[in-house]
């Protein structure tokens, strides 16, 4: 079956307002049990998550765990809540050579433009995000999420205590 890109974006649309509002017990529901969700190093976007130091290298265990954890008082860093806004845009199906999709397998390019504010200071995270999604009815689920950092270095978060 062939999926529109509007499809397609009405679905990162959600999962975005999903993460904004922090309703992260939803947000880790629409991925897959064999699902991982990447933060290479920004010195090596297509680093090898076996071998190199990730930012964020979650499996799908790791991921229900830090969507928990980010609601609760005991984590510092986002309690209060930090005021999210995800920017998407430049969405496109990565199709094969002779321009159709693949398997059951989509895969997704974009580029995401984070804000963060928190204690009056705001933090613009620039991302270019890899996401394969696998059709669920009539929505998706993510099976991988690899969202590269667009800058040489945290500075000046220093740290990515949000999720992407």
């Amino acid at each position: 079956m062939t999926y529109t890109r509007s499809q397609v974006e009405d679905f990162l649309f959600h999962e975005a307002a999903l993460i904004d509002e922090w309703r992260t017990k939803e947000w880790k529901e629409l991925y897959t049990e064999d699902a991982e969700y990447l933060v290479p190093p920004t010195e090596n976007p297509d680093a090898d998550k076996n071998t190199a130091l990730f930012i964020i290298n979650d499996d799908k265990h790791r991921l229900d765990q830090r969507a928990i954890r980010l609601t609760r008082r005991t984590a510092h860093s986002e309690f209060p809540h930090s005021i999210l806004c995800h920017l998407i845009t430049n969405v496109r199906l990565v199709t094969d050579a002779d321009g159709k999709q693949g398997s059951n397998d989509i895969p997704v390019h974009y580029n995401q433009v984070v804000y963060r504010s928190k204690r009056q200071i705001t933090d613009t995270y620039i991302c270019k995000v890899r996401q394969i999604l696998v059709p669920e009815g009539d929505s998706f689920k993510i099976r991988s999420k690899r969202v590269i950092l667009a800058a040489d270095t945290l500075r000046p978060q220093g740290r990515v205590s949000i999720i992407l």
